[in-house]
Formats: structure tokens, C-alpha cells, sequence
């Protein structure tokens, strides 16, 4: 085989590897890895970690990641801190919370609690406001998707103004377009059980958000009926601008860092509502103020 010089190395490593990476997936190599190319790629790995400027950080068991070149510092002068992001939500919860650019929204709901229902009617609301982007899993196929959105007391023109696409995993992949709403329905537990890659996912869709500029998600999660995190605990809750645990019959904000009134916090806000799971319609929403 054909010596690899540091720079074809480099070059892969800089263009083409996404995140942590395995040394000996580096060009492929895998597949035909030799005692002596091994040892060649682990010297040369070493080298870009441990030089005066170190292109590599080593992870651990053979992974590394590659350094980003230090970019130019933020111009955060440049914003408008009085602008928010236009998303329109459900139970009109934007009269209590403010939602910032490049935020995200997390809505963590037990089983059969409306919280499909909820991310299906934020899409609908916002479809003709803002670019807006449904990826969602089609849990009942898309005939299910089809008369739950036909059920909405919202019409939808036919084709839909707006985009979606079925994913269960790495929602961030579709993230492509800057002054956009991504609505995602939603991020499943994993059938391991490791419930810790749950708030990984979250950090790289909240990345996406940052790259793009002026975009928002609205997150759907589960969680247990007796507690109002989501499974993959308080690591879902670090970055949210709003956290909403909904139940059968039930919604509460957990969290909500920025209030559109100062002088009012939601937090804790609860209502009760009647949720036709056929569509997407909630009803007789009435503020709740027991435990």
C-alpha cells in the first residue's frame, strides 16, 4: 500500500471528519490497516496533539476530534436584544415567555398527553409567519399524520407551506436553513436505555442553532407521568429558553429564563385542557392552580 503523508491526513481530518472520530477510520483505513500503518497513524495522531499548536484533541480509546482554528471574536454589539424570535405557541404561552434567536423550546410530555398534538399545532400556527421545518418520526404512519393535521380547525393549503421529513435520529443532519422554525416530534429513547444520550442530542440540535443564526426548535421528549423532566433528567433542561411537561389534561412551564413581563415569572403556570387526539385541537384551557 501506498505511503499517506501527514498532510492527506491532516486534509481528512479537517474536511471530511464530522465530530469525534476513530484513528483508523481515517480515509478508510480500516479495511486494509497493517501492524505498520497502525503504528504510523497512532505516531502522526500523536504529533498533531501534542505540537506547539495542536490541530488534534485526543478523547480516549483511539478517538480524537479536530481543534477548530480560533475564529473571529463575536460581535455581539451587532444585535438587536429587543428583537425575539415571532414563534407563535400554544396556549398562548408567548403572553409569559420570551424566545430569543438560536434558543430551543423543550416540550416533555407523558404518553398519550397531547404532546404530538402540541408540536403538530406549533407548526401549523407558525407555517405562514416564518420558514418552518417538521421532522418528525410518522410513529402512525403517514395516515395518521395526514388526518391529524386535516382534523386542526387551521387549513393547510395543499402543498403544505411548510417542509417535513421522517427522522428518528439526528435531526440536527436537517438542519440546513438560517430564519427557521425546526419543529422536531421527537427525540426517542434510546431501546439501550441510555437515557444520557439524550441531552447530547439536544446540545447538537442547540448547536445547529447557532451556526444557522435566527432559527428556533421546538423539542419534543418524553418522560415519565409522575415527573415533570424529561427521561435524560436535568441535562435536558440546561439550555432551554422554555421547558413545558404536559400530561393528559394537563400543561405546566417548569422553566422559562427570559419573561416577557418582568414583573410576572411563569414559572410553575399550569392549565387543564380537553385534547382530541384525533387532531390537534385542545379546548376548554383553563389556568389550574392546585399542586
Amino acid at each position: 500500500m501506498a505511503v499517506i503523508s501527514r498532510e492527506e491526513i491532516k486534509n481528512w481530518i479537517e474536511v471530511v471528519s464530522e465530530g469525534e472520530f476513530h484513528y483508523k477510520d481515517i480515509m478508510g483505513l480500516r479495511t486494509v490497516m497493517t501492524p505498520e500503518l497502525d503504528t504510523n497513524l497512532r505516531k502522526v495522531m500523536h504529533d498533531f496533539c501534542h505540537q506547539v499548536s495542536p490541530i488534534c484533541e485526543s478523547m480516549g480509546r483511539g478517538y480524537y476530534r479536530w481543534i477548530d482554528e480560533l475564529p473571529e471574536p463575536e460581535n455581539w454589539q451587532d444585535t438587536d436584544p429587543t428583537k425575539d424570535f415571532p414563534v407563535v405557541l400554544p396556549f398562548d404561552l408567548r403572553k409569559y415567555v420570551w424566545i430569543d434567536p438560536e434558543t430551543h423550546i423543550n416540550v416533555a410530555g407523558s404518553k398519550d398527553s397531547g404532546k404530538t398534538g402540541f408540536l403538530m399545532r406549533t407548526v401549523a400556527m407558525n407555517m405562514n409567519l416564518v420558514n418552518t421545518v417538521f421532522l418528525c418520526n410518522m410513529e402512525g404512519g403517514r395516515n395518521q399524520l395526514r388526518r391529524r393535521f386535516d382534523a386542526m380547525d387551521i387549513d393547510i393549503p395543499n402543498p403544505p407551506p411548510f417542509k417535513t421529513w421522517i427522522r428518528t435520529e439526528n435531526f440536527h443532519d436537517y438542519m440546513k436553513e438560517p430564519d427557521t422554525l425546526y419543529v422536531i416530534d421527537y427525540i426517542d429513547v434510546p431501546e439501550s436505555g441510555e437515557f444520557f444520550m439524550i441531552a447530547p442530542a439536544i446540545a447538537k440540535i442547540q448547536k445547529k442553532l447557532q451556526e444557522l443564526k435566527n432559527c428556533v426548535a421546538v423539542i419534543g421528549l418524553q418522560k415519565k407521568f409522575s415527573s415533570d423532566t424529561a427521561y435524560g433528567g436535568e441535562q435536558t433542561m440546561k439550555k432551554a429558553s422554555l421547558y413545558i411537561a404536559m400530561n393528559p389534561g394537563k400543561l405546566k412551564i417548569i422553566s422559562a429564563k427570559i419573561h416577557t413581563d418582568p414583573r410576572v415569572d411563569p414559572k410553575n403556570m399550569q392549565w387543564t385542557f380537553e385534547y382530541n387526539d384525533e387532531g390537534t385541537r385542545f379546548s376548554k384551557i383553563t389556568p389550574y392552580y392546585g399542586d
